[in-house]
């Protein structure tokens, strides 16, 4: 399991704590957001000059139905001021194209701490006067930035003043806006910057006497405070989000701000999501991700969107955050990373479980052609749109509906249980019941056709008989019904195999006498009315096949 975001995916697989407010969300209806469904990230190559734009902008603007928004990015870099410029007086002209052809205009503010000195060192950051994240080891990452650095704090506090003069709609923060990770001088477990402005702000707040040493014994022993310094850290890159949605909204007030981020054990990334919209007033976004960009491990993506749930259910998916717009990603963008097989599976997957947006990071001038990305991935998009903002328009207002987990098991233990074809809610939805911690030691590899089925029926009769679907035909892949005041919606369908799933008949429930037909919208193929059949009280539809790796959803 590949991760940019090193330690953060492994501390949510292996558990935390849970967000309380989580609990409390579990059935709340995630808002389904007003901008736009599909949008597409760039990198700050693709609009180094009016000849570079110009071939990115006919492959966009050609396949408009695979992009409704379009990220620009800052750079990855710390360039001197008139660098930025420069680059949004390009990025105003662009802007207008795109507003032109109907195309929402935003921008990805690329690097804030930095990633590492490796990724900053791509690009220019001469602009950097100031000193750097350092780990607990005393090594600084000199490309990186600490966050309580003033003039850091000013250096960002400029650059959004001008980013927001071309009024995008939305600035969405990087995830290197993160605690650790910062090579080289934040790796591994290490958290927060551990430089002496840093260590007198800790010891004013806490009242204590560390040095640099002495606290990172002491927090390797000493839960409490080992939180109450991530607590710190936090607070710490909440501020760097409060000053550029500050500085944003002081240009273009109706500018919305989002967080990129990786997987956290807890909810302590609220603290950020809260600066950002106590700044506005205005409901903020989150885009979930990091790493699964390949096609090699198919598995990996719809994977992933378990993932992305479990972090909405953490963060306890308060209703001022309106956008929930995972990360869609390969690297290093190149032929042989992904199909747009994987992007539509992962997309309607993500969807399945909470998601209301997708942001795309499939395109590379360093890797391919626009003219390449635009035959093989852009129009493939557009031309399965339909299925996807069909889902989103037709479950407003519904929730993922199953049996949910209570014992924090990991992502890759919940995606293995549900493949049995059992309905699962890994993150926010309506929860028939609780997966005995037993059922999540399966392995699907070693499931008979039986065995498949009998799963299916204990999962029921856990559920009280009340589950939305049951597959009545053995299958491996994902079962995800959505339901409003108890009546179903919709159920979609993977299909996790690389052979066809045979004809499938499938029980529903809460499914109104009138209701008589069925639409099947399968990845790829063109949607099919099916008949429901009434039988001995039950009602029965059943699937045409599924081809392999490919998934659909049934709307009734």
């Amino acid at each position: 399991m590949k991760t940019i975001c090193g330690t953060i995916l492994a501390a949510v697989v292996l558990g935390g704590p849970r967000s309380v407010a989580a609990a409390d969300a579990l059935e709340r209806v995630p808002p389904v957001a007003g901008e736009p469904l599909m949008l597409m990230r760039l990198r700050a190559p693709h609009t180094a000059d009016d000849a570079q734009w110009a071939k990115t902008f006919k492959a966009i603007a050609d396949n408009r139905g695979a992009c409704d928004e379009v990220w620009f990015s800052t750079g990855v870099g710390f360039p001197e001021m008139d660098w930025h410029r420069e680059h949004v007086e390009r990025l105003s002209r662009y802007a207008a194209e795109l507003r032109g052809v109907g195309i929402v205009p935003s921008l990805q503010f690329q690097a804030t701490i930095g990633h590492g000195d490796d990724a900053t060192e791509m690009e220019r950051f001469e602009g950097k006067t100031w000193s750097g994240f350092t780990g607990s080891g005393g090594v600084e990452s000199k490309r990186c930035n600490c966050p309580r650095q003033g003039a850091f704090l000013d250096y960002m506090r400029d650059t959004a003043r001008l980013y927001a003069s071309f009024r995008p709609a939305w600035v969405w923060l990087d995830d290197d806006l993160r605690i650790n990770n910062h090579s080289p001088g934040s790796t591994g477990k290490d958290i927060g910057c551990w430089c002496p402005t840093c260590l007198a702000a800790f010891n004013a707040e806490t009242n204590g006497k560390w040095t640099r040493e002495t606290l990172a014994a002491a927090i390797a022993e000493d839960a409490t405070l080992y939180d109450a310094w991530e607590r710190f850290s936090f607070a710490g890159i909440a501020e760097v989000a409060r000053t550029i949605a500050e500085a944003v909204h002081g240009v273009s007030p109706e500018t919305r701000l989002g967080l990129q981020h990786c997987w956290w054990r807890n909810d302590s990334q609220l603290a950020v999501f809260k600066a950002m919209h106590e700044a506005t007033g205005l409901p903020v976004g989150s885009r979930p991700g990091g790493g699964m960009y390949y096609d090699q491990d198919p598995n990996q993506q719809p994977m992933k969107a378990v993932l992305e749930a479990l972090q909405m259910k953490m963060l306890g998916a308060p209703e001022w955050i309106g956008c929930w717009c995972p990360e869609v990603e390969s690297w290093p963008r190149a032929f042989a990373s992904r199909t747009v097989q994987g992007l539509l599976v992962e997309s309607l997957t993500s969807l399945a479980y909470g998601m209301n947006s997708l942001s795309f990071l499939i395109v590379d001038t360093r890797s391919e052609t626009d003219e390449w990305y635009a035959e093989n991935l852009l129009a493939p998009l557009a031309a399965e749109r339909g299925v996807l903002e069909g889902y989103r328009d037709w479950n407003r207002d519904t929730v993922p509906a199953g049996i949910s987990d209570g014992s924090g098991a990991s992502a890759d233990k919940l995606y293995n249980y549900a493949l049995t074809g059992v309905p699962v809610v890994p993150g926010v939805g309506k929860s028939y019941g609780v997966i005995p911690a037993d059922a999540l030691t399966i392995d699907i590899s070693s499931q008979t056709s039986k065995n498949l089925c009998d799963l299916r029926r204990q999962a029921d009769e856990r559920a009280g008989g009340r589950l939305p679907v049951i597959v009545r035909d053995p299958s491996v892949g994902l079962v995800v019904p959505r339901v409003k005041d108890g009546r179903l919606k919709s159920v979609m369908i993977l299909n996790a195999r690389i052979d066809v799933q045979k004809p499938t008949t499938l029980l529903l429930r809460g499914v109104p006498e009138d209701v008589t037909s069925a639409t099947w919208r399968a990845l790829r193929n063109p949607p099919v009315t099916l008949p429901l059949r009434r039988e001995d009280g039950e009602t029965l539809v059943t699937l045409p096949e599924i081809s392999a790796w490919n998934a659909g959803w049934l709307a009734l």
